[in-house]
Parts: C-alpha cells; structure tokens; sequence
C-alpha cells in the first residue's frame, strides 16, 4: 500500500494544505494580540494602580507561566487525543481569560486573569504549529513553521495601533474585551474548517478514524483507503509524559531544554518590557506604542525571511547567528539616545532579526521529534522555556526595583541568548529534519 503520508509530504503543497497552514497563522495572530495586550496596556494600569516594577513583571510572569503549564499539559493531550480538540478548548480558554481581564479589580486578580489566558494560550501554541508542520509538504515545513510563528508579531502590528485608540478614547480594559472577542469569533471558524492532523489519525487511531482520515484525506487530493495500516504502538497518559525522554529523543531533549529557556528569558525580558523601557527613557506612551507596532511589523518581514532561507540553510547554523544578533541588539537599546527616530530605527532592525531568530529556533525543536512524540517534545521544551520567559520580565522588574538603569539592565538580560546560540551549535542535524534543503526526512 502507497504510504499517503510520504504521498502528501512529496508533492506540492494544494489549497486545503495551504488553508489549514492560514488557520494556523490567523490563531497565533489573536495569540500575538493576546499576549501583547498587557505590555500595550503596562504604563496605562501601572500609572493608575501604582504598580511597582517588581508587582509589574510578576503580572507579565503570570501569563507567561500559564502559557508554559498549558503547553506542557495540553501538548501531551493533544498526542493523544488529537490536534483539534485541543486547540479549540485552548480558544474558549483565551475567550474566558482576556474577557475577565477587561473586568478585573485588583493585581492577584489581573494575575489570576492572565494566567487563565496564558492556559488557553499554551493550549494553542504548540499545537497550532504541530498542525502546520504535519499539513505541510517537506519541502516547506519550515517555512510553515516560520509563518505560524510570525503569527505572533502580525497579531501585534496590527494590534498597536488598535491598542492606541482604545487607550486614548476607551480605556486600557478594552483592549482585553477586544482580544476577548476576537477569540470569540475565532471559534466557529476553527469548529468549520480546522481538521485533525492526518498523522495524527493514522498512528493513534481513534475511533472513526478511517472515516476522519478519508475525508479529510479527500480535501488535500489523497486517495481514499479501505482499510488503516497498522498502528503505532499503544501509549499511555503516563507513557506519553516519558515518550520525549526515551534514548531515541534524550540527547535533543536535554539540549534543547537546556537552551530555549536561555533564549526566552532574553527574548521575553524585551517583549514585556520594550514599551515601559521606551516611555521610562522619556518617550510618550503613544510613541512607545507605535515603535512597538514598528517592532511588530519588521518581524513579520524577518520571519518570512528567514524562514524562506531555512528551506536552503542548516538551521543549526543560522539559528545561532540570529540569536547573537538579537543579543547585541536588545543590548543595545538600553544606551540608545531617547529619541523616538532613534528607538524607531532600532525596533525596525531589532524585530526583524527577533522574530526571524523565534520562527526558526522553533523550527528546531518541532523537527527534533517525530509524530508520535512531536506535540509532546514540543510541549516539554516550550514549557521549561516558558521558566526563562517568565525568568526574564520578573528579573527586568527586580533590577528597576534595585534601582538598576536600562543602560545595565537590558546588556546583562541580554546575555543569555549568547549561551542558547552556543547549544544550539551541539544539535546534531544528522539525528534529525534540521539539515537545508538536502533534508527530505
């Protein structure tokens, strides 16, 4: 029997493929929204709750936690029960979150909130781009991968401006109800046209699941089968927790838990903290709010990019150069002039090696793992990450609160990408899908 999975992965890529990578892309847009939504909203509610540095960053730790459990958790979930039902639990999640922030009273409130949110949050953002990579031919997944990723700075480019309105002529808590109700709309469209993943269906087998994979297997132009090939091996809840573990994955396993922490704290010390250090260096919020949206738009730019070279580069080489780069440059931005020409150029050059870093390190944990064990190793890694991403604004909040200027705080938090480049460089690509375009595992 024709093995419709090497089949899908050998041709061009059809619309249904494409459509289901969009899907993808549109839920990390709200999930960018989302997450922004406190840093658009930080000077606003610190200014009018008196938060101090340290209660701020422990707000933006929070969600970022959140996000971490929800990865972790609802990745090994969706390894056995499926990519769908996950992701469409994780946006009623999102919906409850950010529509109960937009009423909140109180910080252990705005952190209860957040929390909430990041659940949902998690629940979607390894799981979307599992999704991606399994409806994407070889050719393109780590392009696939890119865009699902720069999801993330699209939601915030398009978010900013929206952001600045709302703060001038509504109030920092619909900002929130809005992100709420974009989650909201989100839910029908994903119950109409989201699939599960066809791997997903043929190696675990759930019930119905010749009939699942038929017609789904219809839409991307595969044959119809008669009967299913036999399955991957039974694995428990347990087991599944384990599987990232087992000798086959260990050693990428422990690399990669050992460096996308290092890579997060530095990366999401500037994502949380990029608006309150521009207003703090003196520029005005609506300043700081649009050299955000800047910052947002580049990425978009430098995750298609480089996302776009992965497809002819070893990822273990141009990952560890871009996250050199992001070090230097978010290093840099605590000794800028305060001038928002100056900050504006900065954000421009600074996002677009960001996110071009984000989409391909990510590229680099999802191929690591095969299907039986991809959401799960997915989950565990982003999951640790999330220490560090939690690690990194709660940090920035202790050295303000310490008294510490930007022109010390943003070179020592920067330093820890430097380390993550330097494990990456230890990945062997042989084991895995991280060589260029030679690679058509």
């Amino acid at each position: 029997m024709t093995d419709p999975m090497k089949t899908l992965r050998e041709r061009p890529m059809n619309a249904w493929q494409v459509l289901v990578v969009a899907l993808c892309v549109l839920i990390n847009m709200i999930d960018g929204f989302d997450i922004l939504a406190l840093t658009f909203a930080a000077p606003v509610v610190v200014k009018e709750w008196g938060l101090t540095p340290e209660q701020t960053g422990s707000v933006f730790s929070a969600n970022l936690i959140g996000i971490g459990v929800g990865a972790f958790l609802f990745a090994v979930i969706a390894d056995l029960i499926g990519r769908r039902p996950v992701i469409l639990f994780g946006t009623l999640m999102m919906s409850v979150g950010m529509i109960a922030t937009s009423r909140v009273e109180g910080l252990a409130g705005l952190a209860v909130c957040r929390l909430v949110t990041g659940l949902g949050i998690g629940a979607m953002v390894t799981t979307a781009g599992t999704l991606a990579i399994e409806y994407s031919g070889t050719r393109w997944r780590k392009l696939s991968v890119a865009l699902v990723v720069i999801g993330y700075p699209i939601g915030g480019a398009i978010g900013g401006p929206i952001a600045g309105w709302l703060l001038e002529h509504r109030g920092w808590r619909d900002i929130f109800l809005f992100g709420g109700l974009l989650t909201v709309v989100l839910f029908p469209i994903l119950l109409w046209r989201l699939p599960e993943s066809l791997e997903f269906l043929l190696e675990r087998q759930p019930r119905h699941a010749l009939a699942r994979f038929n017609r789904y297997a219809a839409r991307v132009g595969l044959d119809a089968l008669a009967v299913l090939p036999p399955p991957g091996a039974p694995v428990s809840a347990a087991g599944q927790f384990i599987e990232p573990w087992r000798p086959a994955h260990r050693r990428s396993t422990l690399t990669l838990c050992a460096l996308y922490p290092l890579f997060m704290f530095t990366f999401y010390f500037f994502v949380n903290w990029h608006t309150k250090l521009a207003t703090e260096r003196g520029l005005a919020v609506s300043e700081a709010v649009h050299m955000s949206s800047l910052w947002s738009v580049a990425g978009i730019a430098g995750g298609i990019v480089f996302g776009l070279v992965a497809t002819r580069l070893r990822l273990t080489l141009l990952v560890p150069a871009l996250a050199v780069i992001l070090s230097a440059g978010i290093a840099s931005f605590g000794l800028l002039p305060a001038t928002p020409a100056v900050f504006n150029v900065a954000a421009l050059l600074l996002g677009f090696f960001m996110w071009g870093s984000s989409a391909t390190i990510y590229s680099v944990i999802a191929l690591c793992y095969p299907v039986r064990v991809r959401a799960s190793g997915i989950g565990l890694v982003v999951t640790i990450g999330r220490i560090g991403s939690a690690l990194g604004p709660w940090a920035a909040g202790l050295m303000r609160g310490a008294g510490y200027d930007w022109s010390v705080v943003a070179p020592v938090l920067a330093v820890p990408a430097v380390f993550a480049a330097l494990l990456i460089l230890t990945l062997r690509p042989e084991d895995s899908q991280l060589a260029g375009r030679a690679s058509r595992s």
